[in-house]
């Protein structure tokens, strides 16, 4: 049987299959180009996070540095000629009308020398390629090129970007005609050197000479027969010699890596390295990636995020947090985020932003008071700002500990591009995971908040003259009324609150915590023995004035009291003459912080 298979194989033709829609129906091709259309980035960003997450998660066992290059050609003449022959374009160009392509793209000029094509090709080393038996479900090949939404990462690997099975999607969805080519040099399931070729095609669903297809594509040999549509990669020197007729750069057996093609590529050099530059400096300045982006006529490019003015901030930040360049407490910080039932969440460092000439802050305003969200990828997820910018202005670099790296991946949607509370992957028994993340962001924004206020400068003195002016002022533009003060209106609550004990701060190890001691009880002239009331205690945390979140108190009264059932976060008892006693101690809190202690106590009306 495996030699009728090899015979088949040999005589098999290569080109182009299109996929029949099956009985039951599947996944139109349209499914793998529109899953990261709509990230709200430019499409060359989206190419540079997504292709080199991809690599950085094939690396070799034990490497650190991954090497990327982006290489951009444009064929005109016999050599667009040749390429388009090779490429067997012929038979995409036949089904133009039915495939509804976006335009502009090459489809309509194969035919012209004149009209250039644009090929971009992105080469990954120090990576595995694309390892195991193209055939099983469970391997590189398969899960890169033939599967979607294969999530197996998430639950085999730690320490990944991607866990969803979508990043492929980002090179078609950058083909003018959604089309792509693969080569890889690997070994196989016994450790064999291996070659790979293979081309797809994500196509919308369509019909075509009265036949139904999905829309999905392959280029390969053809072995389909008996019903059964199946195309299977070019194997070794097949490979290797239709990827040099495709322009792919000749690996050695050694070279191990993954090459990918993309026909008729829609997205410029510089936009790429600018995309490269603005998710992936952490990784870069770590020496864990190299990146190479090449144009048309040859010129070689590199990243240097350390010469982005707008981007230096960050990066100052990121050394920080990391310890490499000491906080100075004035306009550089450091924020270890407080551990969370023992677990490590990470640590933020945060830069002070310095005006230049013109006034202006170098980072761009959108990134204003924004803190980059890193984890173990190296890649920063993204620019993370939920709040309200203010004076001065200040970024940050996250660092997410090793702790929590899966968690936080399970937070991120499948563009990766932001931290999700909602995300339904988070679900647990406990709610821990999302308690994790919710504890994360709050987190940053409080230290982010705690540490511009520090940053502050105080406000100036206020004269005396001018409050001895506005006092006259306000005397002589205030009508005179006769009678002398008018009473204060006495409040109509029958309630009476003292302290015992004054709020007051303690230190614990390099903490504080605050406690107080405070009595209610009904007023003398009272004439009902009991009334029925609710208390609310809580002890926020001020940030630049506004009441921010609360910190948590353990509360000990000697009354009886239960949660409200009216009021979310009000506890009810029953309140006397003799009245009742509260002991209440916060948590331990960031001595920086400032909080405020109140308490608050109504009578419930009885109906």
């Amino acid at each position: 049987m495996l030699e009728t298979v090899k015979a088949m194989a040999t005589d098999a033709p290569v080109e182009w299959a299109f996929e029949v829609n099956p009985p039951m129906g599947g996944a139109a091709g349209e499914a793998y180009t529109n899953t990261l259309a709509s990230s709200g980035m430019h499409p060359a960003e989206v190419l540079a996070r997504e292709a080199i997450q991809n690599s950085v998660d094939a690396r070799t066992k034990g490497e650190t540095k991954v090497a990327v290059d982006f290489i951009v050609r444009s064929l005109e003449g016999q050599a667009k000629a040749s390429f388009v022959r090779s490429a067997g374009l012929g038979s995409i160009r036949e089904r133009a009308n039915d495939l509804k392509m976006n335009e502009p793209n090459c489809l309509g000029a194969l035919g012209d020398k004149a009209v250039p094509l644009n090929l971009l090709y992105i080469n990954d080393r120090n990576t595995t390629g694309l390892a195991g038996d193209p055939k099983d479900p469970d391997s590189k090949f398969y899960r890169f090129l033939l599967s979607l939404g294969d999530g197996g990462k998430e639950h085999d690997e730690h320490g990944t970007g991607g866990s969803y099975g979508f990043g492929k999607s980002v090179y078609s969805s950058n083909s003018g005609i959604l089309s792509i080519f693969a080569y890889s040099r690997t070994v196989d399931e016994n450790g064999s050197p291996l070659s790979l070729l293979f081309g797809c095609g994500y196509y919308r669903k369509h019909r075509f000479n009265k036949q139904h297809f999905t829309g999905r594509s392959w280029f390969g040999q053809n072995l389909s027969g008996m019903g059964q549509q199946i195309v299977d990669p070019l194997r070794n020197s097949a490979a290797d010699d239709m990827a040099a007729e495709l322009g792919f750069e000749p690996r050695a057996t050694d070279d191990l890596g993954t090459s990918v093609l993309i026909v008729d590529a829609m997205v410029a050099p510089q936009d790429i390295l600018r995309g490269v530059e603005d998710w992936w400096w952490p990784r870069i300045v770590d020496s864990q990636l190299d990146v190479r982006v090449i144009d048309k006529d040859g010129v070689v490019n590199f990243p240097r995020p350390k010469k982005r003015e707008d981007l230096r901030p960050f990066l100052e930040a990121y050394y920080v947090a990391k310890n490499v360049s000491p906080p100075n407490n004035k306009t550089e910080f450091r924020r270890p985020l407080t551990k969370l039932d023992n677990i490590s969440l990470g640590v933020a460092g945060f830069k002070l932003l310095q005006k230049n000439e013109k006034d202006d802050y170098a980072v761009d305003e959108s990134r204003v008071d924004s803190v980059a969200l890193v984890r173990a990828p190296l890649m920063v997820v993204s620019y993370y700002r939920q709040w309200n910018v203010q004076n001065p202005g200040i970024v940050g670099t996250f660092i997410a500990d090793d702790e929590i790296d899966d968690v936080l991946r399970a937070a991120e949607p499948p563009a990766h591009d932001r931290w999700d509370i909602g995300a339904r992957r988070l679900q647990d028994k406990t709610g821990r995971n999302r308690l994790i993340v919710d504890r994360v962001l709050k987190s940053i924004k409080r230290n982010l908040k705690q540490c511009q206020t520090a940053a502050s400068p105080p406000p100036p003195p206020r004269p005396k003259r001018l409050t001895v002016l506005e006092r006259t002022l306000a005397n002589f533009l205030t009508p005179s009324k006769k009678g002398g003060k008018p009473n204060v209106e006495p409040s109509s609550a029958p309630i009476h609150l003292t302290y015992e004990q004054e709020p007051r701060a303690e230190a614990v190890g390099d903490k504080l915590r605050l406690s107080a001691v405070f009595h209610v009880k009904l007023k003398a002239d009272e004439e009902l023995s009991e009334v029925p009331a609710r208390v609310r205690i809580t002890c926020p945390v001020l940030e630049d004035g506004q009441t921010g979140d609360p910190i948590n108190l353990q509360i000990n009264a000697d009354v009886v009291f239960a949660p409200d059932t009216v009021r979310e976060g009000w506890l009810a008892f029953d309140l006397t003459h003799q009245g009742a006693r509260f002991q209440c101690v916060s948590e331990a809190y960031n001595p920086l912080w400032t909080v405020r202690f109140v308490p608050e106590v109504e009578p419930v009306e009885v109906k």
